[in-house]
């Protein structure tokens, strides 16, 4: 069995593979976990059974922290996409090492399931629109703040703007001003997203799939139809992918 460790902005996500099958899957808030107002969400009965601890961070004070309170539990070697665990795929951008690794491994993932040119669409505390080519190289992406970054912001950048839950409203004209921010926010990222999927087909017309993973996927779906699947794992099963090509390359 293998741990694979997802270090986000916002969110720790860990998920335990026996194969190829996620058998278990934790979440824990990054602030719960400098606060130490939250258990370690890994007991030891299931580190002992694991093998291989794989991290990738995008998220460098936190993964100190998760490293802290691993030691106490754990004394295995960990293993950390794109150090230890290098990426079996092409990166053509001006520059790779500075790319997040949790947008490559959802390209990888997801190239390794359609096997042909994709868009992936991480809706997370920031949303990423990336492509994959037909012979699976990254081409690169956009990125464009998540739904919850957009309603901090509006909160913290003016005087009477209150901070609300995004949610998808009854209608899109909103009839207070909690609603009317909840409209903007989720109508505005709907347009966005359909209107940058349009425009990367005019560019990449082979484009085959469309794939959406990440918190708030889910939410989006039934108003972006250019979606074909979602996929709420999509990183976790990119650290597991990449650390088996590893081992075979």
């Amino acid at each position: 069995m293998i741990l694979a460790v997802d270090i986000g902005n916002t969110n720790i996500n860990i998920g335990s593979f026996q194969g190829k099958k996620l058998i278990s899957h934790v979440c824990i808030n990054n602030k719960s976990l400098i606060n130490q107002k939250a258990a370690f969400p890994l007991n030891s009965s299931l580190l002992n059974q694991t093998r291989n601890i794989l991290i990738a961070s995008v998220n460098p004070r936190i993964e100190t922290v998760f490293h802290k309170y691993l030691d106490k539990k754990h004394k295995k070697k960990l293993l950390k996409i794109g150090r230890e665990i290098k990426l079996n795929m092409p990166i053509l951008v001006d520059n790779p090492q500075k790319v997040g690794v949790d947008r490559l491994l959802n390209a990888l993932a997801a190239y390794r399931r359609t096997k042909t040119s994709t868009i992936v669409i991480d809706f997370g505390t920031a949303i990423t629109i990336d492509i994959v080519s037909k012979n699976g190289e990254f081409l690169g992406g956009l990125i464009m703040p998540g739904i919850r970054t957009s309603a901090y912001a509006l909160n913290k950048q003016t005087a009477l703007l209150p901070e609300v839950v995004i949610k998808r409203t009854k209608t899109i004209i909103g009839k207070n001003t909690e609603d009317a921010i909840k409209a903007g926010i989720y109508f505005g990222t709907v347009g966005s997203i359909i209107y940058i999927i349009r425009e990367i087909r005019k560019v990449y017309g082979d484009l085959q799939y469309t794939i959406a993973t990440g918190g708030d996927a889910k939410t989006f779906k039934k108003d972006i139809s250019e979606i074909d699947k979602v996929i709420p794992r999509l990183t976790l099963e990119g650290i597991r992918i990449a650390f088996k090509e590893s081992l075979n390359p």
